[in-house]
């Protein structure tokens, strides 16, 4: 018997080297080779990006987040789980082993041949250890090992994806904050100099040298001028609001934020955004995608075991005795050892469906990775498009600005020397602040749109946070 339960390990070991199914081969993405609108270098982007801004409160938030962030928090969770699953994997694969002792006192009634009755007592003593192990046939073992593993770097990847969305989301928000705070700013001094224009405007009509109209003209300028404060501090609020919530913190935490204004850090150029190539590589969605492809391919192999037969090795040693003192000698010690097999004839096909519902999975997650692939190329080649022609409208901008507020000079000038009326200078002034605006939101814009390149190239991820 024992000679049979041997044969039957090693035909097993080598049943297990012959996995049924399908083998993982990880897809050719076969992207372009550069980027259509690249404006950096093929070098790896950096990927705590937000340092390069160096700016302390988006590097002191950026750590918070890091720490306290719910969604990240759920996503540490989800690999914690996902390790603990392949660990119990790996368990299941060993022997099982198990101890047991009993002790019993029975009684059976016995009659005696003149037609008396009479007890016959005894006891019974037992001590034992058994195992079970079920032996890897047909790579079922390996299969479910695949599948774990393959989802534990699915949950990293899940992690990284989760940095990557709470670091962009973070600095975008931050960038619209301080630019949304530079605008206040901005319509501040508009609103200082709009109501000395109004002043200068009523002194000349009470002193005949104005005209009601244009003192009229000035105060509807100053009162609209005014009117678009409130709408900017609320969302100014609403934004620092937003990265409470992102830094995970209750909203009263980042008062600091609206009470401490600071302007737009300043924006270095992009110095390398890496290859198409590299891309695929450094992106957690991609990577996330192409691990679930894995473990459903694996999924698919190890339905595949279950129209083999499961072999089972199970073994006991212990003792058994009617007394203590038997328990120590050598006749009480017993042993067993045997194998069982379990096939399952007749299922009516349910296995084989079973099988197809699995490659059925998997040829959804071959697609989603392909989406996933096209998804990531065309939001790099979008954020790239439009950093550059942001960055172009600012420069325009910047221009039409000193234009206007030359013109709004020229327009002052004429008027106090008699040569035009208030109109030109309330026109010319509405310009001004109608550029500036324009400005300050495109400033804004070319700052979110920089984050929109990095977190579009895979950056804002930290490889260490995996770990814990």
């Amino acid at each position: 018997m024992i000679k049979a339960v041997c044969a039957l390990v090693a035909i097993g070991t080598l049943a297990g080297c012959a996995s049924v199914g399908p083998t993982y081969t990880p897809p050719n993405a076969a992207p372009p080779s550069t980027f259509i609108n690249a404006v950096g270098q093929t070098q790896e982007p950096a990927s705590e990006f937000w340092k390069a801004f160096n700016d302390p409160t988006l590097n002191r938030l950026v750590d918070q987040a890091m720490s306290a962030n719910l969604d990240l928090r759920v996503a540490l969770a989800n690999l914690r789980e996902a390790r603990a699953n392949r660990e119990a994997i790996d368990a299941a694969a060993l022997p099982g082993i198990g101890a047991s002792a009993s002790a019993a006192r029975s009684v059976n009634p016995q009659t005696q041949a003149a037609g008396s009755r009479s007890a016959r007592t005894g006891n019974s003593l037992n001590s034992g250890i058994d195992a079970n192990w079920e032996v890897n046939f047909f790579g079922r073992v390996d299969r479910a090992r695949d599948e774990a593993g393959a989802f534990v770097d699915a949950a990293e990847a899940g992690v990284h994806a989760a940095q990557v969305i709470v670091t962009g989301e973070l600095a975008r928000n931050y960038f619209e904050l301080r630019g949304l705070q530079s605008e206040l700013s901005l319509l501040r001094r508009t609103l200082d100099n709009q109501a000395e224009t109004v002043k200068l405007v009523e002194s000349r009509l009470t002193a005949g040298r104005g005209t009601e109209f244009d003192a009229s003209r000035a105060r509807a300028l100053l009162a609209n001028v005014r009117a678009a404060v409130p709408p900017l501090e609320a969302s100014i609020a609403r934004t620092a609001y937003r990265m409470a919530v992102l830094t995970g913190q209750a909203p009263h935490a980042v008062g600091y934020l609206t009470n401490e204004p600071a302007p737009l850090p300043a924006l270095g150029p992009i110095a390398a955004i890496g290859t198409p190539q590299t891309l695929l590589r450094r992106r957690p969605d991609i990577k996330l995608a192409e691990r679930q492809l894995a473990a459903a391919v694996a999924r698919v192999g190890l339905t595949h075991t279950d129209l083999f037969p499961k072999v089972n090795i199970n073994g006991l040693l212990g003792l058994n005795a009617a007394t203590v003192s038997g328990l120590v000698e050598g006749a009480a010690f017993r042993y067993s050892l045997g194998a069982s097999i379990v096939y399952n004839l007749f299922d009516f096909g349910l296995v084989k469906k079973r099988i197809e519902a699995a490659d059925a999975r998997s040829a959804a997650a071959l697609a989603t990775y392909e989406r996933t692939v096209l998804v990531a190329l065309e939001e790099t080649e979008s954020a790239l498009i439009h950093y550059t022609r942001t960055a172009q409208q600012t420069e325009q901008l910047a221009l039409a600005l000193r234009h206007s507020e030359q013109a709004a000079s020229l327009a002052r000038a004429r008027f106090d020397a008699g040569v035009s009326d208030f109109l030109a200078v309330l026109d010319a002034d509405r310009q001004v602040l109608a550029d500036r605006s324009n400005l300050a939101q495109a400033q804004t814009a070319s700052a979110t749109s920089l984050v929109g390149v990095y977190k579009a190239l895979g950056g804002g991820w930290i490889a260490s946070a995996s770990t814990r």
